[in-house]
């Protein structure tokens, strides 16, 4: 079977959607599904790109777009639709008609937009696949359009039941709209140990100056660096909790300078900057604990999976899906302050047998939650 994928965001753009997709087209190809995915440049990370390859059996052509644009025009939708628009609707009947896919499965609302017109002018199936929460309008063209895709698609996937609700509520049909989970490779993300370890965890504190290891308390950051993740407030969080507590940011984002700028007045904050996903694993490892502090409400959070599957304990926001992806045996929920982060980081630091109760119990969470056979549904989509 031949399948388009069909995104705004693609990697080496960087992002929990992303990773999500390079995970789905590899375990497609693993299942011999023909792959091609059609997406812009990188528009949101600084990196080198390639407008057309096959790369680990999936064909991408990337479209030359307008970086630069995206977080200015994200607080507004159609702003941001009509910026991201053109490009995927004018090229993706091209793509259809000459490499002639089975099936279109588009990725957020623009993709959406451009698979369901041109999908069914062509009469392929089309999925459509939300990976955020949207807040919809009750009444016009925000609300108007995104009923229309949801409604002329064949099925719409989405990740939690606030999610489902949500596009329920725009008069979508609810047997139309199935729940989905993103997954994680448990091979490559698991807890390592050793020599390599220990070593990595001690660059981490003697970078930062710290003289006795042992004592120290590692808190990390995996995420893009906005504001809506919350990441401001974690670093006021951090001028304030116990001294032994550093915080270690991994990350690209608007506020990258800023952060460097911290990093120069705080003698607890560690910036590392863009790390590869696929290198990431050893990094949860070396960590106490990790913090997803998100103030707007979050798609579902996929660095929790991540955390978890390398038997870390998470510290997330009670905001949007996030209480879908993890629960208290695992880690804590938590209205995000710097007060709030402050008082629960200082608990964990303070109570290690706890924190290591929810480390035991993190692995076997991801590998119940969290597995590739999490991708039945979207197969089933694709078929049904």
């Amino acid at each position: 079977m031949r399948i388009l994928q069909l995104t705004a965001h693609f990697s080496p753009n960087v992002g929990g959607v992303e990773t999500h997709l390079n995970d789905l087209t590899q375990a497609l190809v693993k299942r011999k599904y023909h792959v091609f995915v059609l997406t812009y440049q990188p528009l949101v990370t600084k990196t080198k790109w390639r407008m057309h390859e096959k790369k680990d059996g999936v064909e991408i052509l990337r479209i030359p777009w307008f970086p630069g644009f995206f977080y200015k025009l994200v607080k507004n939708p159609i702003l941001e639709f009509l910026y991201l628009l053109p490009g995927l609707f004018f090229v993706a009947p091209f793509v259809i008609l000459f490499w002639n896919p089975e099936v279109v499965h588009t990725h957020g609302l623009v993709a959406g937009f451009a698979g369901v017109f041109w999908g069914k002018i062509f009469g392929k199936r089309v999925i459509t696949t939300t990976h955020s929460i949207y807040h919809f309008p009750k009444n016009g063209l925000y609300h108007i359009f995104s009923k229309l895709i949801f409604n002329s698609s064949d099925a719409v996937l989405t990740l939690s039941k606030q999610s489902k609700n949500e596009i329920v509520n725009l008069g979508v049909s609810e047997r139309k709209v199935k729940i989905f989970t993103y997954w994680v490779d448990l091979v490559k993300f698991k807890r390592t140990s050793g020599v390599n370890l220990y070593h990595l965890r001690g660059e981490m504190v003697s970078h930062l100056g710290f003289k006795n290891k042992s004592k120290q308390f590692v808190v990390l950051y995996v995420g893009r660096l906005i504001k809506k993740k919350g990441v401001l407030k974690l670093i006021e969080a951090a001028k304030i909790w116990h001294k032994n507590i550093m915080l270690v940011i991994i990350g690209t984002g608007p506020l990258e300078e800023k952060i460097r700028d911290q990093q120069l007045k705080i003698n607890n904050l560690l910036f590392l900057g863009r790390i590869d996903n696929d290198k990431l694993s050893p990094f949860y490892s070396a960590t106490d604990v990790t913090i997803v502090p998100s103030i707007h409400e979050e798609g579902f959070g996929r660095i929790i999976l991540e955390s978890l599957a390398c038997g870390t304990p998470v510290i997330g926001s009670n905001r949007g899906a996030i209480p879908e992806a993890m629960d208290e045996s695992v880690g804590k929920l938590i209205d995000i302050t710097p007060e709030n982060i402050k008082k629960t980081v200082e608990y964990f630091y303070k109570n290690p047998d706890k924190l290591g109760k929810l480390s035991k119990n993190a692995r076997k969470f991801a590998d119940k939650r969290y597995s590739e056979k999490n991708i039945k549904k979207i197969l089933d989509a694709y078929k049904n």
